[in-house]
């Protein structure tokens, strides 16, 4: 009876593995029809799984090597858009506190001159 209970039990899991294939066949077939309908939200999606797993996944010893130099680029490149940025900012900030001073000097010049 064993031995009958196993082979009923082994067609079971065939027939739910035939099962299983069909859905899997049919997802794979739904899949198609989306990427099909939509090609750019197809493309967004695989950009958002590849960047998830980018970041889940660890860099190999390969990854790092190829792309130190590209690292070291963007970094210098980030550092001197900040440095400029930061000058920019100061100068605007100097124009504008100088008008600012400029005005409330003037203006309290001009009033102490009318008095």
């Amino acid at each position: 009876m064993a031995k009958t209970d196993a082979y009923a039990n082994s067609n079971l899991d065939t027939a739910g593995q035939s099962g299983l294939s069909d859905r899997f066949a049919d997802l794979g077939e739904t899949a198609s029809n989306q990427i099909d309908n939509s090609p750019l939200i197809a493309l967004g999606a695989g950009l958002a799984l590849g960047a998830v797993l980018g970041a889940v996944l660890p860099a190999s010893a390969k990854e790092r090597e190829l792309l130190k130099p590209l690292g070291a680029k963007i970094t210098e490149a980030g550092t001197g858009a900040i440095d400029r940025g930061r000058g920019m900012a100061k100068q605007k900030f100097d124009e504008m506190a100088g008008d600012k001073l400029r005005d409330f000097l003037g203006a309290s010049s001009s009033g102490s001159a009318n008095a």
